[in-house]
């Protein structure tokens, strides 16, 4: 019997991008999601926590295998959430590597230093922008800058 590749030792076939997304409105889900696959692409998986609780329970079950590569809070969950989420997440040893993007309509210069405080890689203000999406995500090396779209407009 010859092996053709799709013997049971192979590798599960995984997307390129694997990300948690923490967002209780359903509106700023579908915001979120349009503006990841357009940086991204279609060959991604979202895992979506509705709520803190939620987020807090499936951050203790990811391992190195398992893990996202990218996880996008939203800050302004109810009860402080986000803020839990971020913290668990950091304390995960697991996760500690992982990139963390808050997403927050809020300005106040306290919400944004303690999400650096408690280990957030960048905070984007909604509505999440494609542009600023893919800058944070460059200048955090998650994605090579070779993504980044050509500005012809400084081209002769």
């Amino acid at each position: 019997m010859s092996d053709t590749g799709k013997g049971e030792n192979q590798p599960p076939i995984t997307p390129a991008v694997r990300i948690f997304l923490v967002e209780d409105n359903p509106d700023h889900v579908f915001i979120a999601l349009t503006v990841v696959r357009q940086v991204l692409g279609d060959d991604i998986e979202i895992v979506h926590a509705q709520n803190a609780d939620e987020a807090l329970e499936m951050i203790t079950q990811f391992t190195e295998l398992d893990r996202p590569d990218l996880f996008l809070i939203d800050l302004r969950l109810p009860d402080n959430g986000g803020f839990s989420v971020l913290q668990a997440t950091r304390s995960n040893e697991a996760l500690a590597s992982v990139p963390m993007f808050v997403i927050t309509s809020s300005l106040f210069d306290r919400d944004i230093a303690e999400s650096y405080e408690l280990g957030a890689s960048a905070v984007l203000c909604k509505p999440l922008s494609r542009a600023k999406l893919r800058d944070e995500l460059v200048r955090v090396g998650a994605l090579p800058i070779s993504h980044r779209p050509l500005d012809r407009t400084y081209r002769q």
